[in-house]
């Protein structure tokens, strides 16, 4: 088990890691209680990425009440709905930001958040944490399905935390851009001659402390573009 961390973690991938882990100690189903420790793992890396959405589309300190959020992940689930709209909407605003990134040259990965997609993995590694898996799993075809559904999960939340995270957009205009975008009022042409005719470039910023870094290739402004 030495690849299994004894203490948790606060950076976003450290329960799919040890999600990951667990499932590798299981030999792919055979041994039960490891997989519900991977379930578990998973389900807390479901969590805690439900979580750093809502944080991020919070885009403010938490105050106390926000914090009872957090107590329910069907509560976070909400919140993130009403604060980024329905999955439509959400995955416009990411087809935004990818034409964005396009036109700067960046080339990280930036995955559409699939909402009602984490809440089927909490809801499928929370049934391996009750006492119907310990009872049914004497049973080969259902070890084999358990494996196979946290090996997905685990695979999809990795790509995830790898990506980019959530964009927030805090310039009027481009947000009104991003919203006409989202609605099929303005499509990719007009997100680039925007960004033509205005300029732009991207800045990381690291939450260890790290010094932010230019990433990707500057556009200079040019008055001659116009929108079409």
């Amino acid at each position: 088990m030495a690849d299994v961390d004894p203490q948790h973690k606060p950076d976003l991938a450290h329960h799919v890691r040890q999600g990951a882990a667990w499932l590798s100690a299981s030999a792919e189903g055979e041994n039960t209680a490891a997989l519900s420790y991977a379930a578990l793992e998973l389900r807390l890396a479901v969590e805690h990425l439900a979580v750093f959405y809502w944080a991020t589309l919070l885009d403010r300190r938490p105050e106390e009440h926000d914090l009872r959020d957090i107590g329910s992940f069907k509560r976070v689930e909400h919140r993130i709905y009403e604060l980024a709209g329905h999955q439509q909407e959400i995955d416009g605003h990411f087809e935004f930001m990818r034409v964005v990134m396009g036109a700067l040259k960046i080339n990280w990965p930036l995955h559409t958040p699939k909402i009602g997609e984490l809440s089927k993995y909490w809801h499928e590694c929370s049934e391996l944490c009750h006492i119907a898996w310990p009872l049914s799993c004497t049973v080969s075809e259902v070890r084999k399905t358990a494996f196979s559904a946290l090996t997905d999960i685990a695979q999809s939340l990795s790509a995830q935390v790898s990506s980019l995270g959530w964009p927030v957009l805090k310039d009027a205009a481009f947000s009104d851009l991003r919203s006409r975008f989202v609605a099929g009022e303005a499509h990719a042409d007009d997100v680039l001659a925007y960004v033509r005719r205005t300029g732009l470039w991207a800045r990381a910023e690291f939450t260890d402390g790290s010094s932010p870094q230019f990433v990707g290739e500057p556009v200079a402004p040019n008055s001659s573009e116009s929108d079409t």
